[in-house]
């Protein structure tokens, strides 16, 4: 049974880390950040709603989209690497650049890799740790089944 506090931190925080975790990933080519730390965060608020909600819960929300997120991760990045072999070389980078308003935007190769390093992070640390999660409370459940019968 999870307290009502570590609901209200996770309704309030949950968002506050993926947020945290976008901005990570969007500045992570020019400046420290990227794929893998905006993955381990992203990770992290969902392990929060683990701890708040259950394992259960949270795989009923999140499990149907964990391997398919491990997929387009992995697609994602070898695409990236694909496309540089059109550029010249393996993994060579390449950008587009484009004004949206005022604003220069550019987007390439490293990104798309940063984003499936990211999505494949995700995938794998919220599979491990709700496996983690399971395997806590079957044996909470079962230790309190064996004290319930012998009393």
């Amino acid at each position: 049974m999870t307290e009502i506090y570590l609901r209200l931190v996770d309704l309030i925080l949950t968002p506050i880390i993926m947020l945290i975790a976008i901005m990570l990933f969007l500045r992570g080519h020019d400046l420290p950040g990227g794929g893998f730390i905006a993955g381990l965060v992203f990770a992290s608020a969902i392990e929060l709603t683990i701890l708040a909600r259950g394992a259960e819960a949270t795989r009923a929300r999140y499990g149907p989209w964990l391997v398919p997120l491990v997929g387009l991760g992995l697609s994602a990045a070898v695409t990236a690497g694909l496309i540089g072999i059109y550029g010249g070389g393996f993994f060579r980078s390449m950008w587009i650049e484009f004004y949206l308003g005022a604003e220069k935007v550019k987007f390439g190769t490293p990104q798309l890799f940063d984003l499936g390093v990211m999505l494949v992070v995700i995938g794998m640390a919220i599979t491990y740790l709700s496996r983690l999660s399971e395997t806590a409370e079957l044996a909470i459940r079962e230790n309190q089944s064996e004290e319930g019968g012998q009393s």
